[in-house]
């Protein structure tokens, strides 16, 4: 066979083999294809419970969100704590929220694992950023609680000696921030929560000390106590912040919770004087 003869069947069989490559290389896409399509409709019509398990997960952050940033904003910007029964119940449905969404993530994006992994992993890492510290007080109350009973916690009563050392010598801030974590643990302690008002006085602070003064006046029930802080504020109202209404409220406010007390008549008389329109002294003559 000459020169000539063997590239002729060279060249056919080139075009031979040709046709079985591009055969193959389809059927590989066409299987390829087949598997991913089979993961997409797994449970039904093509995309739609994807879609719809996509959706659900999606409005379930929106409270998940909202209480995290809440109680958040109650913790570092207001010094607040919610109560334990509050702390359990977002503990429990925190828990709840994580199994249904994961089962939505399985479902909708089970065909992606990659993308599911991460959306698994930015759950985890939000939920411990927004309720991070709202569980680690709910676990360390109740081992206080189950460690040492009521009867026998001396915790039970706030302490009131570094805050007032640090008074003292002048140090305001340290002696608030002393004070804001007595207000943690006693939230409704109103003599923390007046001390922390005459400190922010104290720091040029008027409107955290009205704030921290209002809070206090909610937790207390005696009316002579009461009244004490009441002027306090009728004070800081008229005087630093010049918001006579404010004074006016709360005046008018302590006569309806104590209107049988010893002092609710001078606090009326006052009230009429600060509700009397003032005259200049041209309509006075």
């Amino acid at each position: 066979m000459g020169v000539a003869g063997r590239a002729g069947q060279a060249c056919r069989a080139r075009w031979n083999v040709m046709p079985l490559t591009r055969r193959n290389a389809r059927e590989e896409n066409g299987k390829k294809t087949a598997i991913f399509l089979r993961g997409r409709n797994r449970l039904g019509g093509f995309g739609f419970f994807d879609v719809v398990g996509i959706v659900i997960s999606t409005l379930l952050l929106v409270p998940y969100f909202g209480w995290g940033f809440y109680t958040l904003r109650l913790r570092y910007r207001y010094h607040e704590e919610v109560s334990l029964a509050v702390e359990g119940i977002t503990a429990g449905g925190l828990l709840v929220f994580y199994l249904v969404e994961l089962y939505l993530l399985k479902w909708s994006l089970g065909s992606v694992p990659v993308m599911m992994i991460f959306s698994i992993l930015g759950l985890f890492v939000s939920g411990a950023a927004l309720y991070g510290p709202l569980l680690v007080s709910l676990c360390s109350r109740v081992l206080v609680d189950l460690m040492m009973p009521a009867e026998q916690s001396k915790t039970r009563e706030p302490r009131f000696a570094p805050a007032e050392a640090l008074e003292r010598d002048g140090d305001y801030e340290g002696a608030l921030n002393e004070y804001l974590v007595i207000a943690r643990v006693f939230p409704r302690e109103a003599t923390v929560l007046t001390r922390i008002g005459e400190l922010h006085m104290k720091l040029d602070q008027p409107q955290e000390a009205a704030r921290w003064l209002e809070r206090a006046l909610v937790c207390i029930d005696s009316a002579e106590r009461s009244l004490q802080v009441t002027n306090r504020l009728c004070s800081v109202y008229m005087r630093q912040l010049e918001s006579p209404h404010e004074a006016r409220r709360l005046l008018s406010d302590y006569v309806e919770k104590f209107p049988d007390a010893p002092y609710t008549v001078s606090v009326r008389q006052r009230l009429l004087r600060l509700t009397e329109p003032v005259q200049s002294p041209v309509e006075s003559g």
